[in-house]
């Protein structure tokens, strides 16, 4: 094997979790060896207990590589998180042992990463050895599910070779600050060997990061080669679902209309199919603003974005006869598509449109603050979402939309009443009382959120993660004893949730010391 060259003031620290398939292993760091990159790197490669030959490989091994040997399988995410705190690069790149990379990959991910402002993790292209698509991002259904989005696509197609952000993307090789990664406190080992990348990738964006696929690494994936890969899979989703499934929101069919794409679901899978053109085929009689209107409107609610658009973009670029409520609609919902699809300037262009035709209402005003929020612009989403709240004080929609840019900007105190007064008026909003929980502890006034924690738990009783959320402030505004009772409430819902069990020992152990 080439030996994996040593170099000072490394720039990536390439972390490997390994479990057996040591010939896996063997080719997964040739290929690293071989691979021409300007950016410098060492290899961690963290051994699961392997008992196969893994062992005596690595120690064959010269150069710049730190072998840790766990006596037993700890997981992908424990493997993960050690392997981080050996690292001494700026950048760590978490890479699975059935990969081969190739010339530039690093350099090509890195180049990513420095063009995002607030980079979160970035993903790869990653192949399977037929040359087709394995992974060009993980995009949410409509039932808020993750999958792989365009697998098995030929590896040129445009949507495969197309760099963009993502909610989320796969750890098989996945890049992040060593620093960001740090402050995240790691992966999330809840989760045994699934959904802990899209997790941590969740809680980035979240914070207001950008998650990103780049389309022009080359990398083969042998995917799932690891002994016992799939056997947490169920657990990993109920809690993965748990904890994200309020707060996610379809987001693939906007990256599938941008490749005229679109997905139907069955119990086997889903199967890609061609948009239709149902706009280029309406009679002469249906060429009346009303009755493509109310079709546009159909189209969205099903969830045909571009079609909706494409029949909106004929009302209002016509010259027929708009009444003042169908211009407005109009443009409204153009807004409405176009911001679906990922298409910010054309979504501020007719929420603008919107606004001029009805300067009452408070709806465009919205749509341009949640533009602004997908681009990460927390100071025009603010004025967006103020001046939708000047049109109609009573807008929950605006006040939580202010919230949330004021919480991207680090503006705890500031967020914290917005959130309140959503909570006040639907307690059951699992996403404002979320959002008050963490203004509130990041505010130092855990106080604030117990009253609107308990009132959600009155109508959701069930819910393990909110009674663990109720437990924390409880236990940081000084009520250890119902802090306690909280935390028990957790265990007995859900006996698997890691973080309660080792809070619960944190608290008890607390409290005996105190006694």
């Amino acid at each position: 094997m080439p030996m994996l060259t040593p170099s000072e003031n490394k720039t990536v620290s390439i972390i490997i979790p390994v479990f057996n398939r040591a010939e896996l292993t063997e080719r997964c760091l040739e290929s690293i060896a071989n691979a021409a990159n300007r950016a410098s790197y060492e290899v961690i490669v963290v051994d699961n207990g392997s008992t196969d030959g893994t062992k005596q490989l690595l120690s064959g091994i010269e150069g710049d590589i730190t072998v840790i040997t766990n006596r037993t399988n700890e997981g992908f995410a424990a493997a993960c998180n050690r392997g981080s705190k050996l690292a001494s690069a700026e950048w760590l790149l978490f890479l699975n042992n059935d990969t081969e990379v190739s010339d530039g990959y690093l350099d090509q991910l890195l180049n990513c990463a420095s063009s995002l402002e607030s980079c979160g993790a970035v993903g790869a292209r990653l192949l399977y050895p037929s040359g087709r698509t394995q992974h060009a991002g993980l995009a949410f259904n409509n039932e808020c599910t993750p999958y792989h989005i365009f697998q098995n696509f030929e590896a040129d197609h445009p949507s495969v070779t197309e760099s963009r952000k993502m909610s989320a993307v796969t750890a098989a090789c996945m890049l992040i600050h060593s620093e960001l990664f740090a402050d995240f406190n790691g992966f999330d080992t809840s989760f045994v060997n699934g959904f802990e990348d899209v997790d941590l990738c969740l809680k980035l964006k979240q914070a207001g990061r950008t998650n990103y696929y780049c389309g022009t690494t080359n990398i083969i994936h042998h995917e799932e080669s690891s002994e016992g890969r799939k056997n947490h899979d169920g657990p990993n989703l109920r809690l993965f679902q748990q904890r994200w499934n309020r707060m996610i929101e379809q987001d693939d069919a906007g990256y599938l209309a941008a490749h005229g794409l679109t997905i139907e679901w069955t119990a086997t899978g889903g199967t890609y199919k061609k948009l239709t053109h149902e706009v280029s085929s309406l009679t002469h009689a249906e060429n009346d603003s009303a009755v493509l209107l109310d079709l546009a409107q159909k189209k969205y609610v099903e969830g045909l974005h571009e079609e909706a658009a494409a029949l909106l973009q004929r009302i209002v670029s016509s010259r027929m006869t708009l009444g003042k409520d169908d211009e407005f609609e109009s443009w409204q919902l153009l807004g409405n598509c176009m911001t679906r699809l990922n298409r910010a300037i054309e979504a501020e262009r007719a929420y603008l449109h919107a606004a001029t035709a009805n300067s009452e209402s408070e709806r465009p005003f919205l749509g341009l603050g949640s533009v602004a929020m997908l681009q990460e612009n927390w100071t025009a989403a603010q004025y967006g979402f103020l001046a939708a709240l000047s049109k109609n004080p009573n807008t929950m929609r605006a006040e939580f939309g202010l919230g949330v840019s004021l919480l991207a900007r680090q503006q705890h105190d500031e967020a914290l009443p917005h959130f309140s007064r959503v909570a006040e008026s639907d307690p059951s909003n699992a996403d404002a009382v979320f959002y008050l929980y963490r203004a509130a502890m990041e505010s130092n006034r855990p106080h604030l959120a117990i009253g609107a924690l308990s009132r959600y738990l009155e109508s959701k009783p069930d819910d393990a993660e909110f009674w663990f959320h109720l437990s924390g402030a409880l236990w940081k505004s000084g009520s250890q004893d119902d802090a306690l009772s909280a935390c028990k409430k957790v265990l007995e819902l859900n006996p698997d949730h890691g973080q309660a069990k080792q809070t619960l020992e944190y608290m008890s152990s607390h409290c005996l010391a105190n006694a």
